[in-house]
């Protein structure tokens, strides 16, 4: 697995918008400026992309334009990093059009989340190099505001430390929710294995049109703003497609609906125990991987230990060279 080039102070930081257009909410747009100025803040330069606060229809460019973004990004030999400014629906249109060997040739930081899947996974799997599922630009250097620990582990991993992830306590989401107090074992064990993973219903439609294949012997991680009967089918479809028979373990991200709706919907624990009951690979779940929280970064393709017994995930190796 190849490993892009660690960021450094002073390093051009390059903004895209792959999926949804940020003009469509005002705090969306607000957003996007507080993201900036907090990545200088850190010390970075940034670059728009032509069509980063482009508008087509939600979209923010016609495919056409936001792969030439995409693209002008790996090619600029003075961007050294990349950032999905937001995610959205429409980042499967770009699939299609995407230079893999291009972007292959030339490797370098790419982070996002939620619609960013689209995107990570397959570089990833296509064009074998480490990707960053985790902050995008507008929710967590933006609105979110995230902490220390958060800009911490973030930039650790992006500069060249091992990343680190550890439960953090008294967390709220955007809603107010108080989050689960600590990381919760589903299923004890212990494995070693590649991250891979994002938002469950773009893993589900990469596995079904082929853009996602090397999912052997990874740790998958997974989550959704869904409810329980909507993310039941979803891993259903998954376990129909022999993924569950191919992973070395699961780590659960937040589901707000379900925390939302505990009286409704099913707890997730329940949900996986009983669609892998013949199987005995590690599950833990963790509150920092979600939409409505803060996000550590979780890197495809970096190998990791996981532990769900003990409640411990630890790098076996730096995300960046």
């Amino acid at each position: 697995m190849i490993k892009p080039s660690k960021l450094i102070k002073g390093d051009t930081i390059g903004i895209i918008s792959p999926s949804q257009s940020i003009l469509l909410e005002e705090e969306q747009t607000q957003g996007f400026e507080k993201g900036i100025k907090k990545l200088e803040g850190l010390g970075f330069k940034v670059l728009l992309g032509k069509h980063a606060k482009g508008k087509y229809f939600y979209s923010a460019g016609t495919p056409k334009e936001r792969v030439e973004d995409l693209h002008q990004m790996f090619l600029d030999p003075q961007v050294k990093a990349i950032i999905m400014s937001i995610g959205g629906e429409t980042a499967n249109e770009l699939l299609p059009l995407m230079d893999f060997g291009l972007i292959k040739n030339h490797p370098k930081i790419i982070m996002g989340m939620s619609d960013g899947t689209n995107i990570l996974a397959p570089i990833t799997d296509k064009a074998g190099f480490i990707t960053f599922y985790g902050p995008d630009l507008i929710y967590e250097f933006g609105i979110q505001e995230n902490t220390e620990d958060f800009d911490k582990q973030i930039m650790d991993c992006l500069m060249g430390q091992k990343p680190e992830w550890k439960p953090l306590n008294n967390l709220i989401d955007d809603d107010g929710v108080k989050l689960p107090l600590g990381w919760q074992t589903i299923r004890k064990g212990a494995t070693n294995g590649r991250l891979m993973g994002g938002y469950l219903e773009e893993i589900l439609c990469l596995m079904a049109t082929g853009y996602l294949k090397n999912i052997d012997n990874t740790i998958l991680y997974l989550e959704s703003m869904e409810g329980s009967n909507t993310i039941h089918m979803r891993l259903q479809y998954l376990k129909m497609m022999g993924l569950l028979d191919k992973i070395n373990g699961l780590i659960l991200g937040y589901f707000p609906d379900i925390e939302k709706n505990k009286t409704y919907f099913r707890p997730i624990g329940d949900i996986i125990l009983e669609l892998t009951a013949d199987k005995n690979f590690p599950i833990l779940q963790v509150n920092e991987l979600g939409h409505q929280v803060k996000n550590y970064v979780w890197p495809n393709g970096l190998e990791v230990e996981l532990d769900s017994t003990n409640k411990k995930i630890t790098a076996l190796g730096y995300c960046v060279g």
